[in-house]
C-alpha cells in the first residue's frame, strides 16, 4: 500500500510490517546488526500505523529539550535529541555523516525551536511527520525556468468540469480555452498570472507556481447569473447581446412566497404586468392575464407572452401549476432582437425558465416546507348595518304607499307599516347578520416540496417531489397540486451529455359550492338566514333566494388535470468550438370535469317535472403535444474577433380532442351517479370536438463582436403553421441589431466612478399565432336531429379564409446599461416603438351570404404602442462584519397605445357599444388608445333638483343624457407603474419589503353607479348611499337624490384619477450559520416568514373582489437540507 507523510510518498506492504525505499533508520545504539535493524523498521511501521489512530501532534511539539553543544557533529546531535524525546529521525546517512557541525545552547526549548538552530547553516532540509523527522537535501534555488507548458482543469463549484472558459495570461495576448472537460494546456512563463473567465462564473486570477497543475474552481455568483442571457436555444453573453432582457436568479425569487409565479416575476421586473381583475380576486383557480410591453391585439387570448421551461413552450396553466422551488432562473425576453429565435409566437415577449439541474457529490436531499394561513381581505367594504340599511329604505320610500286611490293608500301602507315595524323589531332584538363572513374563511394551506440529488460527474440523478393543497377564501374552494419528476444526466467525457426528464403531475381545482361573493354583499343584515328550527331556510322576505340554503345541499364542482410527459435533450461537442444539440419532448394531458346541483337547489323553484330538476354536467379531455428540434452551433475566437453562429430547425404537433354532455332528472341528490339521471338536459346532446394543428420553423443567429467593443446581431427565423390559411402557411421574421461597450475603449479606463456602460439597438418583426386551430378553414356541424333521405345533414359551422396568416409585429428598442462604483449602483433603461400589423378581426358581410354569425376572419387593423422601461438598483451599504448590507431599488413603465386602423366589423362593434347606457364597454377609434374610456361630460348634482347635469358635445348644458353626446373621460392606462423595493441583510437575517405603485390613469368606479347611487334600496350597499346622497333642496352632492332608483348612465362623474401604493410582499429569513447545523447533520437550514398584499393605499374607493374577495396571506416557511 501506499502511504504519505507531509507529501511525502512511501510504499508499505499490503501484508507486511515492512517500509520499503527507506534510506536509514538513526537509533540510540552503535550496533548495525541486521536484527536490529530490523527490529528498527518494525518500530517505525508501527509508529506509521498508529499515527492513523491517535493524535500524536501534541506530544511531538510539547516536549521540552536543553542542549549545549559546540561544534558537535550534527549526527551526535540529533542522537541527544533522540534521548530526550523519543522522536526518531529518517534520512540518508551519507547526508548525516557529511553535515556541518553545530553550535547550539537551549534550555527548555521545544521540538521546532531546536530543530531549527540545528538546520539553520545546513544544506539540508526537514519535515515532521507524526513522531518522526524526515531530513532531505535542500533544493538549491536556481533563476526561474521558463515553463513551456502549464495543465490543468477547471470545474464549478459542485466538481462538474467546465467547457469553454477563457483563461489569458494577465497583461498578455495569449490564451487558450478550456476543452469539454474542463482541462486545459498554456505555454507560460515563471511568474505568470492565469485570469479565468466564464459566462455565469466569477473570474478568477491564479499565480502559476512550479510544478503545480493549474485545478481551478469557478464560484457562480447572482451577479454573474445576470450576465448570462438565456433564449432557451442558445446561451448568450449580455455584453454582446443587443436585446432587451431582464434574468431573475433563484435568490430573488426566494424572497417572494405567492401563490403563482406570475405575482413573483411582477414583483421583480416593472415590464411584466399582471392585470389585477376585480372581480376574481384572490380565486386560486383563476389564472390572471399578461402583459408585456402592452396589449398588441382585441383578442384576450393573444395577448401572453410565450413560456418556455427548459427549451420547450409550456402552456400558462402548467406554469401557472409549477413548483416555484424547481426554478432556477427566469429570463424575460422583450424586443424583437431578444425574441427572435420564437418567430410567430413572439410578439407578445417570452419568458424563459430554467429548472434546478441535479448536482453531483453525495446523495443530497433538500425539503422546503410552506404552511400557509390567508385572510379574505374585506377592508373595501363599507355596507350599512342593521338599521342603517332600514334608514336608507324610509329615505328611499319603501315604506310610503304612493296608490293614486286614497283607500287602497291607507291600506297599502297599512301593510307598509306593518312590514317597517317587523323588521325595526329584528333589529332591536340583536339582529344585524354579518353576511360577508358566511361564505369565507380563514384557509390554512401547505405546500411540501422535496428533491434528491447525487451521483458522479458521469452520471447524475435527481428525484423531485411536490404537494401543494392551496386552499382559497371562499369555503370548499381549493386547487390541489402535486407532482413527481425523475431527472438523469449522463455524460461521455469530452463527447456527448444526455438529460432526460420524465414528470408526472396533477391539478385539481374545485369551486366553492357558495357561489359568487356578490350576492352576499347584498343581502340585508336584518334577515337571518335560518329558521325557527335553526335550520337554513330556502328563501329570505320578498321571495329572495338565501344562498347559504343552495351552499349546503350536495354540490360538486371540479376540474382534474393529469400529465405525463419525457423530455430528452443531447448535445454532442464535436470539438471546443463546434457543438450540435438536439431535444424532444412528448407530452399526454388528460382533462376530466364534472358539475353537480342538487334537484332541491332554489334554482329550480319554478320547474315542477322531476325530469329537469338536478343537473350532472361531465366532460373529458384529451391532448397530445410533440416537439422536436436540433441545433448547430460555432463558436470561435481569433484575436480580437470573436464570433458565435448557430442554427435550428424545430418541428411540433398538437393534438385535441374533447366530449360533453349534460344530463337532469335526480329525484333523490343523495344518488348522483349518471345512471340515475333521467334524461339529456332540454334542448341539449352530447357534444365532442377535436383539433389538430403542425408547425415548422428554421431559425439563425450571428453574432460578431470586436475587442469586447462592438457587437453585432443577426437573426431570422421562418415558419409554417397549419393554423393559417393555405396561400400564407409560410412567413419569415428577421431582427438586427447593434451595440457598443464604451468601457472598453482605452479612453474610458482612467473612469472610476461609471465602470460600465453599454449602448444597444435593435430593430426587428415577429408574429402572433395564438388562435384556435381551424379558424381559416371552411368548417362545418353535423346535425344528428335533421336526417336527410335517412343521412347526416350538415351545416356551415365557420367561413375559411385563404389568405389568413399571422399578426406581424414591427418594433425597435433602443437600451443602456450602466454599472456605478464598483458595481454599487446599476442601471438599465429601455424605449420601445412595437407596431402590431394585420391584426385578427371580423369582417361582418350581408346576411344574405349565409355565412354564420355573418362575418369571418381577416388580418385588418394596426396598433402601436410605445413606452419605455428602467431599472435602478444601488447598494446603500455593503455587508460587513459589524454592519449590514441594505440594498434599494427603483423600477418603472410607461406604455401608451394608438389605434392606427381598425375593420368595419369593429366599426360596427363601437357603434354597439358606444350606445351601452350604463356600463362602458371598448370604443376603438382610430387615433385614439385602445384603454379609453368614453362618457357623458357631467357638470355635477343641481342642489335645486338632485338631478344630474351634462355637457353636449357642442357645449349645451342640459338635463337629458344622450349617448351621441360621449367624449374620451380617460384612459385606464397609468402614466407610470412600477415597484419599490428595499432589502436588508446581516448576519444571517435577511428583510425584503415590494411596494407596487401606479400613478396616472382613470378608472370607472363601478362601485358608486351600482352600490351608491345606482343601488336598490330593497338590497344592501355602501354606506355612502345613506350619508352622501342627495336629500333636500341645496343639498350640495356628489350623488343624485336619495328617493332616485334609476340606474344612472354613463357619464364623466364616475371616472376617477387612480393612484395607488401597495405592499405585496414582506419577507424575514434567517440562514442557521453552517458550523452550528452541521453539528445535527443538516448542510443548510433556513427559516422565513412572508406576508403578501399587506398593505394598500389608492385614491380611488370602491370594492374588490366581486365574485371571489381578495385575500392576505402569512406564510412559514423552512428548507433544509442534508
Amino acid at each position: 500500500m501506499d502511504c504519505q507523510l507531509n507529501n511525502v510518498s512511501y510504499n508499505i506492504q499490503s501484508q507486511s510490517t515492512k517500509c520499503m525505499k527507506f534510506y536509514q533508520v538513526f537509533r540510540q545504539g552503535y550496533a548495525s546488526s541486521t536484527i536490529l535493524q530490523i527490529l528498527r523498521i518494525m518500530k517505525l511501521t508501527t509508529l506509521f500505523t498508529l499515527s492513523l489512530l491517535i493524535q500524536v501532534h501534541a506530544s511531538t511539539y510539547g516536549q521540552m529539550i536543553t542542549l549545549k553543544e559546540k561544534n558537535t557533529p550534527f549526527e551526535k546531535v540529533i542522537k541527544k535529541i533522540r534521548e530526550q524525546t523519543g522522536i526518531d529521525f529518517f534520512g540518508n546517512a551519507r547526508l548525516i555523516e557529511n553535515a556541518n557541525p553545530v553550535t547550539i545552547d537551549v534550555k527548555q526549548a521545544n521540538i521546532t525551536e531546536v530543530l531549527k538552530l540545528c538546520f539553520a547553516n545546513q544544506q539540508l532540509d526537514y519535515t515532521i511527520a507524526d513522531n518522526t523527522v524526515i531530513v532531505k537535501e535542500k533544493k538549491t534555488e536556481e533563476a526561474a525556468p521558463l515553463f513551456k507548458v502549464i495543465s490543468g482543469t477547471v470545474r464549478d463549484v459542485k466538481g462538474n468540469p467546465l467547457p469553454g472558459v477563457n483563461i489569458k495570461i494577465k497583461g498578455k495576448q495569449t490564451g487558450t480555452i478550456s476543452n469539454n472537460d474542463g482541462t486545459f494546456k498554456l505555454n507560460v512563463d515563471e511568474g505568470d498570472i492565469l485570469i479565468f473567465s466564464f459566462i455565469g462564473f466569477k473570474p478568477k486570477e491564479i499565480a502559476i507556481r512550479s510544478g503545480v497543475p493549474a485545478n481551478v474552481v469557478l464560484e457562480n455568483t447572482e451577479e454573474a447569473i445576470k450576465d448570462v442571457v438565456v433564449t432557451g436555444y442558445f446561451d448568450r453573453d449580455k455584453k454582446s447581446f443587443s436585446g432587451a432582457s431582464r434574468t431573475i436568479t433563484r435568490a430573488e425569487i426566494q424572497k417572494y412566497s405567492s401563490a403563482n409565479i406570475f405575482a413573483i416575476i411582477q414583483n421583480i421586473d416593472a415590464g411584466f404586468k399582471v392585470q389585477q381583475d376585480n372581480n376574481f380576486g384572490s380565486d386560486p383557480n383563476r389564472i390572471p392575464e399578461m402583459t408585456i410591453r402592452g396589449r398588441g391585439s382585441f383578442l384576450n387570448e393573444s395577448i401572453a407572452p410565450v413560456f418556455i421551461v427548459d427549451g420547450f413552450e409550456m402552456s400558462i396553466q402548467k406554469v401557472f401549476d409549477l413548483d416555484v422551488n424547481r426554478i432556477e432562473s427566469i429570463t424575460l425576453l422583450k424586443d424583437a432582437s431578444a425574441t427572435i429565435l420564437y418567430g410567430s409566437r413572439a410578439a407578445n415577449g417570452v419568458v424563459v425558465l430554467e429548472t434546478r439541474a441535479p448536482a453531483a457529490g453525495k446523495l443530497r436531499v433538500t425539503y422546503d416546507l410552506k404552511p400557509t394561513m390567508a385572510i379574505a381581505d374585506l377592508s373595501d367594504y363599507h355596507l350599512m348595518n342593521a338599521s342603517q340599511k332600514l334608514e336608507f329604505e324610509k329615505f328611499a320610500g319603501l315604506y310610503t304607499a304612493k296608490d293614486a286611490d286614497l283607500n287602497t293608500r291607507i291600506k297599502n301602507q297599512r301593510a307598509l307599516d306593518a312590514k317597517y315595524n317587523d323588521r325595526y323589531r329584528e333589529i332591536t332584538r340583536g339582529v344585524n347578520t354579518d353576511w360577508l363572513s358566511q361564505p369565507t374563511q380563514n384557509a390554512l394551506s401547505a405546500a411540501h416540496s422535496l428533491f434528491v440529488e447525487g451521483g458522479t460527474n458521469e452520471l447524475r440523478f435527481g428525484i423531485d417531489m411536490n404537494y401543494n393543497n392551496a386552499k382559497g377564501v371562499m369555503k370548499q374552494s381549493g386547487r390541489d397540486r402535486y407532482g413527481l419528476g425523475f431527472n438523469l444526466n449522463y455524460r461521455i467525457k469530452d463527447k456527448i451529455t444526455i438529460r432526460n426528464y420524465a414528470s408526472y403531475s396533477g391539478v385539481k381545482a374545485t369551486e366553492s359550492p357558495f357561489g359568487a361573493f356578490s350576492q352576499y354583499t347584498v343581502l340585508n343584515p336584518y334577515e337571518t338566514p335560518f329558521d325557527t328550527l335553526g335550520r337554513y331556510r330556502p328563501f329570505l322576505s320578498d321571495n329572495i333566494v338565501n344562498p347559504l340554503y343552495n351552499a349546503y345541499l350536495p354540490y360538486r364542482n371540479w376540474t382534474k388535470t393529469q400529465t405525463f410527459s419525457d423530455q430528452l435533450n443531447l448535445d454532442w461537442f464535436v470539438n471546443n468550438d463546434f457543438r450540435i444539440g438536439g431535444s424532444f419532448k412528448i407530452q399526454k394531458d388528460n382533462i376530466n370535469s364534472e358539475l353537480f346541483n342538487s334537484p332541491r337547489s332554489s334554482i329550480y323553484q319554478t320547474i315542477k317535472a322531476v325530469g329537469e330538476r338536478g343537473q350532472l354536467a361531465l366532460s373529458n379531455g384529451e391532448a397530445i403535444d410533440m416537439t422536436g428540434n436540433i441545433k448547430v452551433s460555432y463558436k470561435k475566437k481569433i484575436d480580437k474577433h470573436t464570433i458565435l453562429s448557430a442554427i435550428a430547425a424545430e418541428m411540433a404537433q398538437s393534438q385535441t380532442s374533447s366530449y360533453s354532455y349534460q344530463i337532469t332528472g335526480f329525484p333523490d341528490d343523495r344518488f348522483s351517479d349518471p345512471s340515475f339521471a333521467i334524461q339529456f338536459k332540454k334542448d341539449t346532446k352530447p357534444v365532442s370536438d377535436e383539433g389538430k394543428t403542425r408547425s415548422v420553423g428554421v431559425l439563425g443567429n450571428l453574432n460578431y463582436m470586436y475587442d469586447d467593443r462592438y457587437f453585432a446581431d443577426f437573426s431570422f427565423r421562418t415558419d409554417g403553421s397549419s393554423r393559417f390559411g393555405a396561400n400564407n402557411r409560410i412567413a419569415p421574421f428577421y431582427s438586427v441589431g447593434a451595440g457598443w461597450n464604451i468601457n472598453k475603449e482605452s479612453f474610458w479606463k482612467t473612469n472610476k466612478v461609471l465602470n460600465e456602460l453599454r449602448i444597444r439597438g435593435s430593430y426587428g418583426v415577429t408574429g402572433n399565432q395564438e388562435f384556435s386551430a381551424y379558424q381559416a378553414r371552411t368548417t362545418y356541424q353535423f346535425l344528428t336531429d335533421r336526417l336527410y333521405y335517412n343521412t347526416v345533414s350538415a351545416t356551415l359551422l365557420g367561413y375559411g379564409n385563404e389568405n389568413l396568416q399571422w399578426q406581424k409585429q414591427y418594433m425597435t428598442n433602443i437600451g443602456t446599461d450602466m454599472v456605478w462604483l464598483n458595481s454599487r449602483i446599476r442601471m438599465s433603461a429601455e424605449y420601445y416603438i412595437r407596431k402590431t400589423d394585420g391584426l385578427l378581426t371580423d369582417i361582418t358581410v350581408a346576411p344574405s351570404l349565409g355565412f354564420p354569425t355573418n362575418s369571418y376572419k381577416e388580418n385588418l387593423g394596426e396598433i402601436q404602442n410605445t413606452g419605455y422601461e428602467f431599472n435602478l438598483n444601488a447598494i446603500i451599504f455593503k455587508q460587513t462584519n459589524n454592519r449590514p448590507e441594505w440594498a434599494v431599488s427603483l423600477m418603472g413603465a410607461s406604455n401608451k397605445s394608438k389605434l392606427l386602423k381598425i375593420s368595419n366589423a369593429l366599426k360596427q362593434t363601437n357603434k354597439d357599444n358606444n350606445a351601452q347606457l350604463y356600463i362602458p364597454k371598448n370604443v376603438y377609434e382610430e387615433g385614439e388608445s385602445m384603454t379609453a374610456i368614453k362618457a357623458v361630460q357631467s357638470l355635477g348634482i343641481d342642489p335645486a333638483s338632485g338631478k344630474e347635469v351634462y355637457l353636449t358635445k357642442d357645449r349645451q348644458i342640459t338635463y337629458a343624457w344622450n349617448a351621441n353626446d360621449k367624449i374620451t373621460s380617460g384612459n385606464t392606462e397609468p402614466t407610470l407603474f412600477g415597484n419599490i423595493a428595499t432589502n436588508l441583510a446581516f448576519k444571517g437575517w435577511n428583510l425584503n419589503m415590494t411596494f407596487q405603485y401606479r400613478y396616472g390613469g382613470q378608472i370607472y368606479n363601478q362601485t358608486l353607479v351600482d352600490r351608491v347611487e345606482g343601488a336598490n334600496p330593497t338590497q344592501n350597499a355602501d354606506i355612502r348611499v345613506l350619508e352622501e346622497r342627495w336629500k333636500a333642496v341645496n343639498d350640495w352632492s356628489f350623488y343624485k337624490n336619495i328617493a332616485e332608483r334609476t340606474q344612472p348612465y354613463i357619464s364623466s362623474r364616475f371616472v376617477q384619477n387612480e393612484n395607488t401604493l401597495t405592499l405585496t410582499n414582506l419577507s424575514l429569513s434567517y440562514d442557521f450559520s453552517r458550523a452550528l447545523i452541521r453539528k445535527i447533520g443538516l448542510e443548510r437550514a433556513r427559516c422565513s416568514f412572508y406576508m403578501n398584499d399587506v398593505l394598500r393605499f389608492s385614491t380611488v374607493k370602491l370594492e374588490r373582489g366581486l365574485t371571489y374577495p381578495f385575500a392576505r396571506s402569512f406564510v412559514f416557511g423552512l428548507n433544509v437540507s442534508f
